[in-house]
C-alpha cells in the first residue's frame, strides 16, 4: 500500500543525470538531518549490473534509437527466463524498458517505467527480506532537492508497482534501508523537512512484511525550545496542526505537554487555512508581554484564540487558551469516570485513560469484583471516518481482546474476542442519559454467518464472517487471496436502513482526502459488498469480492488439463501416474502455463513454466507426443519426473538454466506411455 502520493506539481528542472552519481550501489546512509541511525554498511543486496556487450538487438527489437546508460540482465521474477532491464536517455532523466529473453532468443516487452512527474535517475536490481524473487528498484530526483523511489516486481507479464516514495514537496530524502546489515531490506525511510512539516526534521519509517511496507513509527527532530511568547505559541500551532494530518509522531506529545500546561486543547474548524497559513507563517500574532506574564492573540480569518503566558523557570508556557475552537482536555482526550454496561450478558464496570493515540483502563465483572488491567491503543493503522476505535487487550491469562468504537465520548459499542469466540460489549458513561443499544433484530440477523465470494476459485478466492453485535452494529471479517498474495480487513458496520456501512479515513495517500467505503447490504438471501476500494489492504491483485453467498462453496482442485499442463484427459493420467504424490504441489503452483513452441531433438515439443500470482516460475514442463518432462521446486530440492529413459538421469537442455536454482535434484523414471 503507497504511504505518499504526489498531489503537487511542480515545474521540473534536471540537471545532467549521471547514473553512477545518482545511484550509490549500496543502501543509503543517513543525511545529516535524518533521525534514523541504523543504516547499512555496504551490502550484496544491490546485485551488479551486466555488461553492455550485445545490447543493440534488444535496442532494434524495441525500435529505440537512444544512447543506453545502462543494461542489467537478471532473471528477476525467477520462472527461468531472463529479463532485461536497459536504461537509456529520457527528455530528462532515464526512460526504463523491462524486456524479457527465453530460452530459444525470443524477445518480449514487459513494460516501461520512466517518463513520470520526477525523473528516473538509476536502476538497480535489489533483493528484498524473506524472499528469494529480485525487484527492480527505480531512483527518482527532481534534480536538486528531491530524492525518492519506487520498488517494482515482475508478476508474469505485468510489472507491478509494490511503493511509490518520493515527497510531494520538492525536498525530502526517501529510500529503502537494510535495518539488521544481512545484505537484504527490510524497510525503508522518509525523511521530509520542507514546507509541509512546517520545516522541521521529520523521518517515517515502514517494515517491510514481505509482500508490502507497513507503517511502524515516525520520529522529529525539534528546534531549541522557543525563547519567547509569539513562537511558543506558533510552535504549539504548527504542531498541534503537524498532529492532525500525520501519522502519530514520537516527540511531538512530549513538546507540546512542555509548550501547553493550560489543561486545554485546541480544535481548528478551518484546518486547511491554518495549514496553508501555518506553512508560509501567514499568521496575525498580537503579543503583550508584561514582566513574566504575556497575552498572545492569534487571528486567522473570522477565527481568533487568546493565549495565556507565564515564564517559569525562565520558560515561556502557556497557562490558559480561551477561544471558540478550545475545549477542556476532559472533552477531547480522557474519558474520566466510570462506564457501566455487559460484555454478552454479564454487567460490567469500566474505567479508561486516553493519552494521544494510548489507552489505559480497568475493568471488572459485577459478579467478581476483579479488576482486570487493559492496555491498548486508538486509531491504529485503520481508523474509522466520525468515529474512534479503540484496541485494548487485557492483562489475564485468558487474555481477551477488546475492540470498540466511541459513538460519542460517554459510549462505547463494540465486542470482547478470544480466537473464534465473540461478544457483544458496550459501556454508558454512569452520569449519561444514553439508552442500551437494541438487540438484533430480525432485518440485522440477516447479516449474521460465513459468506464465501461467489466467484472464488482454487487459485483465488474471498471470505466474509460477519457477527451482528447489535441492532445497529456489526463486526466483520474480510479476506481474499490470489496465488501467494492475501489481504484480510477486520472492521465495524453501522447499520442504517439496512445498510451496514463503515467509512475508513484513507491515510494511505499524503494529501488526499478521500475516504475508503465499504456498505453490507442482503438481497435474496446473498451478501452484496459495495466499496470504492475493493483491494483496500490487500496485496497486489488482490481484491474482496462484491458477491458473497452463504456458507462454504465446495471448490475442487482442477486436473492438469484444467490449468494447462497437458491437453488431453489421457495425458492428464499419464502426469497423474507419473508424479504421484506431487500432483497436488503442481497443481497447486500452476493457474495456468506459459508455454512456448521449440524444436528440441528434432521433435516439436511445448515448453514452459508455471504461473502463479506472487510465485511463478515453480514448476517447468515439457510436453512431446510422448513424453513428459516436469520438475518441481521444493525446500529440499527439485524433483524431476519423465516417462523418457533417454532422459531418466539427466535434465532435459530446455530447463537446464532454470534446474540451476537448485543443488540437489531428485530424479524420478516410471516407464509409461500414453
Amino acid at each position: 500500500m503507497k504511504r505518499i502520493s504526489l498531489s503537487i506539481f511542480f515545474a521540473l528542472i534536471f540537471f545532467a543525470l549521471l547514473l553512477t552519481g545518482c545511484s550509490s550501489g549500496k543502501p543509503k546512509e543517513p543525511n545529516q538531518n535524518e533521525i534514523y541511525t541504523q543504516s547499512p554498511e555496504q551490502s550484496p543486496n544491490i546485485l551488479p549490473t551486466q555488461t553492455k556487450a550485445g545490447y543493440k538487438k534488444y535496442m532494434d527489437f524495441l525500435g529505440i534509437d537512444k544512447d543506453v546508460e545502462k543494461i542489467i540482465e537478471e532473471d528477476i521474477d525467477l520462472d527461468g527466463k531472463t529479463e532485461i532491464v536497459i536504461a537509456c536517455e529520457a527528455d530528462y532523466g532515464l526512460k526504463i524498458f523491462v524486456i524479457r529473453e527465453d530460452l530459444s532468443g525470443e524477445l518480449q516487452k514487459i513494460g516501461e517505467l520512466g517518463g513520470g512527474p520526477y525523473g528516473t535517475s538509476g536502476i538497480e536490481i535489489v533483493e528484498m527480506q524473506n524472499k528469494k524473487q529480485k525487484y527492480i528498484l527505480e531512483s527518482l530526483t527532481n534534480g536538486s532537492a528531491l530524492s525518492g523511489f519506487a520498488l517494482y516486481e515482475i508478476d508474469g507479464n505485468e510489472i507491478i508497482e509494490i511503493e511509490y516514495s518520493a515527497s510531494a514537496t520538492g525536498a525530502g530524502d526517501d529510500h529503502l534501508v537494510d535495518t539488521n546489515k544481512d545484505g537484504f531490506y527490510d524497510g525503508y525511510v522518509q525523511n521530509t523537512y520542507s514546507y509541509d512539516v512546517f520545516h522541521f526534521y521529520v523521518s517515517r519509517f515502514y517494515k517491510w512484511n514481505g509482500k508490502d511496507f507497513v507503517f511502524d513509527s515516525a520520529k522529529i527532530q525539534l528546534n531549541d525550545y522557543p525563547d519567547n511568547p509569539r513562537d511558543v505559541v506558533s510552535q504549539f500551532l504548527k504542531l498541534n496542526v503537524l498532529n492532525s494530518y500525520e501519522e502519530k509522531i514520537d516527540g511531538v506529545f512530549q513538546r507540546l505537554s512542555e509548550l501547553n500546561i493550560s489543561n486545554r486543547k485546541i480544535t481548528l474548524k478551518n484546518l486547511e487555512d491554518w495549514i496553508n497559513a501555518l506553512q508560509i507563517d501567514n499568521i496575525d500574532y498580537d503579543v503583550d508581554e508584561k514582566g513574566n506574564t504575556a497575552k498572545v492573540r492569534v487571528t486567522l480569518g473570522s477565527e481568533t484564540m487568546t493565549f495565556d503566558l507565564a515564564k517559569k523557570s525562565n520558560k515561556w508556557q502557556i497557562t490558559d487558551i480561551t477561544g471558540a475552537n478550545v475545549a477542556g482536555v476532559s472533552s477531547q482526550n480522557s474519558t474520566d469516570g466510570w462506564f457501566a454496561g455487559f460484555i454478552g450478558n454479564k454487567p460490567v464496570h469500566a474505567k479508561i485513560n486516553i493519552s494521544e493515540d494510548k489507552v489505559s483502563g480497568v475493568y471488572y465483572y459485577d459478579e467478581y469484583k476483579t479488576s482486570i488491567k487493559l492496555e491498548g491503543y486508538i486509531d491504529d493503522f485503520i481508523e474509522m471516518k466520525d468515529y474512534r476505535t479503540v484496541y485494548l487487550s487485557e492483562d489475564t491469562d485468558v487474555n481477551g481482546k477488546i475492540l470498540g468504537i466511541f459513538r460519542t465520548d460517554d459510549y462505547i459499542q463494540g465486542c470482547w474476542i478470544k480466537d473464534d469466540v465473540i461478544y457483544p460489549l458496550y459501556l454508558i458513561r454512569e452520569s449519561a442519559s444514553i439508552a442500551a443499544p437494541k438487540q438484533p433484530g430480525a432485518n440485522s440477523k440477516k447479516f449474521e454467518g460465513y459468506w464465501t465470494g461467489k466467484e472464488s476459485g482454487y487459485f483465488a478466492g474471498s471470505r466474509a464472517e460477519i457477527k451482528v453485535l447489535f441492532d445497529d452494529l456489526i463486526f466483520y471479517s474480510l479476506s481474499a487471496f490470489n496465488g501467494t498474495h492475501s489481504g484480510i480487513l477486520d472492521g465495524f458496520g453501522i447499520i442504517e436502513n439496512n445498510v451496514a456501512r463503515t467509512a475508513f479515513k484513507d491515510k494511505t495517500y499524503f494529501s488526499k482526502d478521500e475516504n475508503v467505503v465499504f456498505k453490507f447490504t442482503i438481497e435474496n438471501d446473498s451478501l452484496h459488498l459495495d466499496s470504492n476500494d475493493y483491494s483496500f489492504y490487500c496485496g497486489a491483485g488482490v481484491e474482496f469480492g462484491s458477491d458473497y453467498v452463504r456458507g462454504e462453496i465446495d471448490i475442487k482442485m482442477p486436473t492438469a488439463m484444467e490449468v494447462g499442463i497437458v491437453e488431453t484427459e489421457e495425458q492428464d493420467k499419464l502426469f497423474r501416474e507419473l508424479v504421484g504424490d506431487k500432483y497436488s504441489d503442481f497443481i497447486m503452483y500452476t493457474s495456468y502455463v506459459f508455454y512456448w513452441e521449440l524444436t528440441w531433438n528434432g521433435e516439436e515439443v511445448k515448453a514452459g513454466q508455471s504461473y502463479l500470482r506472487g510465485y511463478s516460475g515453480r514448476c517447468w514442463y515439457i510436453i512431446s507426443k510422448e513424453h513428459i518432462y516436469a520438475a518441481i521446486i521444493e525446500d529440499d530440492g527439485i524433483y524431476y519426473y519423465t516417462n523418457d529413459k533417454n532422459y531418466a538421469n539427466k535434465i532435459p537442455e530446455p530447463m537446464t538454466e532454470w534446474a540451476c536454482m537448485s543443488d540437489k535434484i531428485f530424479y524420478n523414471y516410471k516407464e509409461l506411455s500414453i
